[in-house]
């Protein structure tokens, strides 16, 4: 989910969920585990990277600039969603993108690469049953040396496993820089700029969408929250290949979250513009 300076705001979008576009507030209720019961990562997850814009135009300090989550798929390109760099009154039409993959993004001095642009699916919005929420930020020759990117899925590998039943009863991993939220009382949405991952059980597959369990009082695992927008869906145990990216959940981050899958067709066209696919 996207992580926005200032007032909070909230946007219905696809499949009944609530949308993004939210803020963070001070943390209330119990003490926090952040991305929703997760943990740091450390030095795990090294091509997941947050993407920053300068909110308050006075340079790129630290994590609050965080803006979403994405992943390296090219030594070149970071995957995000579209609703993380579409105009709008936050980040207008030549925007300024940046992306980071310090594991905290308040160490000093924050490392970062300047972006060299950006584009999103263009059929992105159009349609809520055919979102589109993909965009990808371009980088410069050599900036992301070292850092090995993720893999993609293979075409339509999620209904594959699903008609074996290779999906019922698996944990998907969210990694992301996002919000934590307070799990009982008034909703708080702490954050500390740290990379963190948690893990949701499979709820439901369907045409383009991936549903998540976050219902951490129910389940015992975690999910992801505001900030986390565009972040990677691993299966446990497979730390190399992203089968989906946050796209929304419910506004509290308390139940459900529902991810774009990359493995469709619509997917694949747009990522192929940029990326070769398995």
């Amino acid at each position: 989910m996207r992580a926005r300076s200032g007032l909070l705001l909230s946007a219905v979008v696809a499949v009944g969920a609530w949308g993004c576009d939210e803020a963070r507030s001070p943390a209330t209720g119990p003490a926090p585990s952040y991305i929703v019961n997760g943990a740091n990562t450390g030095s795990a997850y090294p091509a997941v990277g947050a993407l920053l814009f300068d909110y308050n135009r006075d340079g790129v300090v630290d994590g609050d600039d965080e803006l979403c989550t994405g992943s390296l798929i090219a030594p070149t390109v970071f995957l995000t969603a579209a609703h993380c760099v579409y105009p709008d009154s936050y980040t207008p039409a030549g925007s300024q993108f940046y992306v980071s993959f310090e594991p905290d993004l308040y160490a000093s001095p924050l490392t970062y690469i300047t972006a060299t642009g950006y584009v999103w699916d263009p059929a992105y919005g159009h349609d809520q049953a055919d979102l589109r929420d993909l965009a990808v930020i371009l980088l410069p020759g050599g900036s992301t040396d070292g850092i090995t990117p993720v893999r993609l899925p293979a075409a339509g590998i999620l209904d594959a496993l699903r008609a074996k039943g290779g999906l019922n009863g698996r944990l998907f991993v969210n990694v992301g820089y996002g919000t934590s939220a307070t799990r009982t009382g008034v909703p708080g949405f702490p954050y500390d700029g740290r990379r963190k991952s948690s893990r949701s059980g499979f709820m439901a597959l369907q045409p383009t969408w991936l549903g998540l369990l976050m219902n951490t009082m129910a389940t015992g695992e975690g999910g992801d929250c505001y900030g986390d927008s565009g972040g990677p869906k691993f299966l446990d145990g497979d730390a190399s290949t992203i089968y989906a990216t946050v796209t929304s959940g419910d506004s509290p981050c308390r139940a459900t979250t529902w991810d774009w899958r990359l493995d469709t067709p619509a997917a694949r066209a747009f990522l192929g513009r940029f990326v070769a696919l398995p």
